[in-house]
């Protein structure tokens, strides 16, 4: 697995739910059509309130096989044109 220190741009998706249909955790959809999965830390769940918007994520990114995961440290909402 590489670890690697970066921010990304997308919009922020559900992407796991409990038995009654509660989100429990979310992902970013960027928009080369990558899906990054959201650590469960203090800040990857403050993401949850912001479902189906374009946010920029600073953090750190886990890549494994066939799977990206980040570990945010911040982010800021953001519209689609703006710099990541």
């Amino acid at each position: 697995m590489a670890h690697q220190l970066t921010s990304i741009t997308g919009i922020v998706i559900p992407a796991s739910w409990d038995t009654s249909g509660a989100i429990l955790g979310s992902a970013i959809v960027t928009f080369d059509e990558d899906i990054v999965t959201v650590a469960d830390t203090r800040a990857g769940r403050l993401l949850l309130q912001h479902l189906r918007k374009t946010v920029t994520v600073r953090g750190t990114l886990t890549t494994g096989t066939g799977s990206k995961t980040i570990e945010v440290l911040d982010f800021h909402l953001s519209n689609p044109g703006d710099a990541a």
